[in-house]
């Protein structure tokens, strides 16, 4: 490893602990964000095929991708069967996109009866 001096790790250290922050505070902000547009949804009646520009009965689109492999560029969406080259392996290597999973499981959460 090449020398490094003090006030660069320090400045290193700094830079790590605002980007974490930084990433904390847009993930609040997203999540309050969603809580706005979803209270608004109900307080207007809009469903999320209108939403979407769907009519109401219209079959959702194809689920998807959420695991990609990255030697051949195959595809999984997580339903039906698990293809070979993610069986028995952390799945988290393969996500797609871990925001835009952590995003949806928030969606799911928000637009549950629940809340």
């Amino acid at each position: 490893m090449a020398y490094q001096s003090i006030e660069i790790a320090q400045l290193r250290a700094k830079q790590e602990a605002l980007d974490k922050e930084l990433a904390e505070a847009k993930e609040r902000e997203t999540r309050q964000v969603m809580i706005e547009i979803v209270q608004k949804m109900r307080e207007y009646g809009i469903s999320l095929n209108e939403l979407m520009g769907r009519k109401s009965g219209t079959p959702p689109d194809e689920p998807r991708p959420k695991y990609r492999d990255p030697a051949t560029g195959s595809t999984w969406s997580g339903r039906g069967r698990v293809p070979a080259w993610i069986l028995g392996k952390d799945r988290g290597e393969f996500q797609v996109d871990k925001q835009a999973a952590a995003r949806a499981m928030v969606q799911a959460a928000l637009l549950s009866d629940g809340h």
